[in-house]
């Protein structure tokens, strides 16, 4: 049997990079120091082979070509290869975890170059033996940085500081090994794709840290580098053909400057390989690629922990929403199961055997009535006499009539029991319906319910890149963000900032407004501290609404009977209503003024509006007195100017448009005469400066008719609301 074991392309990969930066740091020092040791122990202390580290070590020597280095650098690799291979085997303890075998064999290796190597100390503060031992540290805490860390989640300062003198110290050597040219063109590349990926000013970053190899070996100066940094920060926006064209642009601008175009054949296309081949290369690269590399770097630097534990919160309430909905609807349930005809049939039983014991219990044709089924026929009369609420000689059937001998009396005992029957089945029928409306209103929280659960529990989407475009923009107006969390629908977003400093609202509206392609309004501004605030974006509605309103109280009355009310039912939504309490004075005040405050509580609560009416006028029905109220009512939609207009027993209302006017009328009665109610509704389309006018009948009957009123309307400009209704 044959096992194949498969083959660990990044593991290769890997030892691939480590063998060349083993030999550009055997490069860098100019007497065979073995840099490239600290290397060594650093890839092993990392967790990688240590065998295959020391094959790179041994191999890398070749570039001094001298027997005695690489014997030296042969048993320097073995000390450590055997240090890291005792380790391995011995129990865990702290002095294993230490790792001070393999510091030790560390300190035993270049012990064994400073006694043995030819080479001249430096003029530094420190030997080469203490510079080496000290690299090895900061390659090690680098390399388990970037094995353990990198794109998982976010590096210490000391592991970024650590990582970049690593990379620096490996691209010295690079410079050496294949000159300033080879290591432009890398750098070029690296700067584009770095740019590309981020789309942010830390490409000036990135271009200062390339430029310092070349500065420590050559002494160049790192202001090209900066402007390539600068041109890579402006241009990658636009795309990597407007990039490259940058780079391009400024590499043959400097070259100019420097002579460059003086220098031989040979010189010259080097330097201009440098440049044409990194942009190339990086012109080539597919797309998918450099998406996958931009998105992963945008993922890894998103904070996920508060957006899932809002997606949990949000799951969670979505579930409990769930079971309370599922609570209403069965009260729904149980209150709709119950019926009045069960208490009807059972009163009509009680009547039945009420009349048999007082007039036909002591007769002495009852038997004879038994005999021919006369009693059925008393059902029959007990059944009329609860619809008609009494009985006459006319209503006895007549097989009852020819047997019975005492009608008087049976028609008097029907009546009497039908008079307490009806006082039953009234409260009965109230009863029943009160169990109707908490029916229709249990069913109509559980839809709230269930619409609520619905959209708390679906998780909120990722926005990640337009997140870090608000931020950047945000930042090049000169506003500090440093947490953006977008939410919502494409087009109904909600944006959440974490500014600092007293920000200008307005600009950070007409930011994300301007990048979003929607107008944005602040919502909400929250302080967090002196200094630091939380401002709520959401899209601003289309149309903005001015309000007027003018009353007076009936001569002689100490309260007017007319209540109005406006109120913003959401961000989109806000509601009109004007109620007439029947009559005047304080008592009409006082059901006006329930009426509109049971039409606030249930809009705000997002009521179906059939729902809201039926309601009420079953609360109005159940008072003892008279209490009606006639009702204006307007739900507006400030995006469309669509207006749903309901109209109960209220006078003519107006749409002012212009120089049109239009009338809005009614024929149904106001609210709490009849149980059923039958409300007339309709749907406008409002345009802008176009004006809604309620009015209560004091204004009708003042104006003698509603033409009068109508000519009146047309007479008075209309473009001020509260002009408007003090001049009317």
């Amino acid at each position: 049997m044959h096992i194949r074991k498969k083959i660990d392309f990044s593991r290769v990969f890997l030892y691939l990079v480590f063998g060349i930066a083993c030999f550009c740091l055997s490069a860098i020092g100019k007497h065979t120091e073995p840099f490239a040791l600290a290397l060594t122990y650093a890839i092993s202390a990392a967790g990688l082979s240590p065998a295959v580290a020391a094959f790179w070590y041994i191999l890398s020597s070749i570039l001094a070509w001298n027997k005695s280095v690489l014997l030296l650098y042969t048993g320097q690799a073995l000390l450590l290869v055997f240090a890291f291979f005792i380790q391995s085997k011995l129990k865990p303890s702290p002095f294993v975890k230490a790792g001070i075998l393999p510091l030790l064999a560390l300190s035993i290796g270049l012990g064994l170059f400073v006694g043995f190597a030819p080479f001249t100390a430096y003029e530094l503060p420190f030997q080469n033996f203490e510079l080496i031992f000290l690299l090895s540290t900061v390659f090690t805490v680098a390399l388990k940085a970037l094995f353990r860390k990198f794109l998982r989640c976010k590096l210490r300062s000391d592991e970024q500081v650590f990582i970049i003198l690593t990379l620096v110290l490996i691209s010295m050597g690079l410079c050496q090994l294949f000159g300033v040219n080879a290591y432009m063109g890398i750098s070029f590349f690296i700067l584009l794709l770095f740019a590309y990926i981020t789309k942010d000013a830390s490409s000036c970053l990135c271009a200062f840290v390339l430029s310092l190899p070349p500065l420590l070996v050559y002494g160049t100066s790192p202001a090209r580098f900066f402007l390539y940094g600068i041109a890579a920060a402006l241009f990658i926006k636009s795309g990597r053909l407007a990039a490259v064209s940058a780079f391009l642009a400024l590499f043959f601008g400097l070259g100019y400057l420097d002579g460059l175009y003086s220098y031989p054949t040979a010189l010259l296309v080097h330097s201009l390989l440098s440049i044409l081949l990194p942009c190339l290369l990086f012109i080539l690269l597919p797309t998918p690629l450099l998406r996958e590399m931009e998105n992963k770097l945008v993922y890894y630097r998103e904070r996920h922990l508060s957006r899932i534990a809002i997606n949990r919160n949000r799951a969670a309430i979505g579930e409990q929403l769930f079971e309370i909905a599922a609570v209403f609807r069965e009260i729904e349930a149980t209150f709709s199961s119950f019926g009045t005809s069960e208490a009807q049939e059972a009163a009509k039983e009680y009547i039945r055997g009420c009349v048999l014991e007082e007039t036909c219990k002591t007769c002495h044709d009852r038997q004879n009535c038994i005999e021919k089924g006369c009693f059925s026929d008393l059902d029959a009369l007990i059944n009329v006499g609860c619809q008609k609420g009494r009985v006459s000689l006319i209503d006895i059937p007549s097989r009852l009539a020819e047997n019975c001998s005492n009608q008087s009396g049976v028609l008097y005992a029907v009546n009497r029991q039908i008079g307490d029957y009806k006082k039953y089945m009234t409260e009965a029928d109230n009863a029943a319906s009160g169990r109707s409306m908490l029916a229709s209103q249990a069913q109509g929280v559980s839809a709230i319910l269930k619409n609520l659960a619905l959209e708390q529990s679906e998780p909120l989407r990722l926005y990640t890149d337009k997140e870090r475009a608000l931020t950047l923009a945000l930042l090049g107006v000169g506003i500090v963000c440093t947490e953006v969390l977008i939410y919502g629908e494409e087009d109904n977003l909600t944006l959440s900032l974490i500014t600092f400093g007293k920000s200008d609202v307005k600009k950070i509206a007409a930011v994300a407004s301007h990048l979003f392609g929607i107008t944005m309004m602040i919502s909400e501004r929250l302080a967090l501290s002196q200094d630091k605030f939380c401002c709520i974006l959401r899209k601003k509605p289309y149309y903005d609404a001015a309000f007027g309103v003018a009353s007076a109280k009936k001569d002689g009355e100490q309260w007017s009977g007319d209540t109005h009310s406006v109120i913003k039912i959401d961000e989109r939504r806000f509601l009109v209503a004007l109620s007439d309490g029947m009559g005047s004075g304080e008592y009409a005040k006082r059901i006006s003024e329930s009426t509109i405050s049971l039409l606030e509580s249930f809009y705000r609560a997002k009521m179906p509006s059939e729902l809201v009416l039926s309601t009420i006028n079953k609360l109005l029905t159940f008072n003892k007195e008279e209490t009606f109220a006639c009702v204006d009512i307007a739900i507006v939609d400030l995006d469309s100017g669509s207006a749903d207009i309901v109209k109960i027993g209220a006078p003519v209302g107006f749409i002012l448009s212009g120089t049109t006017v239009k009338v809005l009328e009614n024929h149904s009665l106001p609210l709490g005469i009849l149980d059923a109610l039958h409300p007339e509704s309709a749907v406008y389309t409002l345009s802008e400066n176009d004006v809604l006018l309620f009015v209560s009948d004091g204004i009708t009957e003042a104006f003698g008719s509603a033409t009068d009123l109508y000519e009146a309307l047309r007479s008075i400009p209309a473009k001020n609301p509260q002009q408007l209704t003090d001049a009317l």
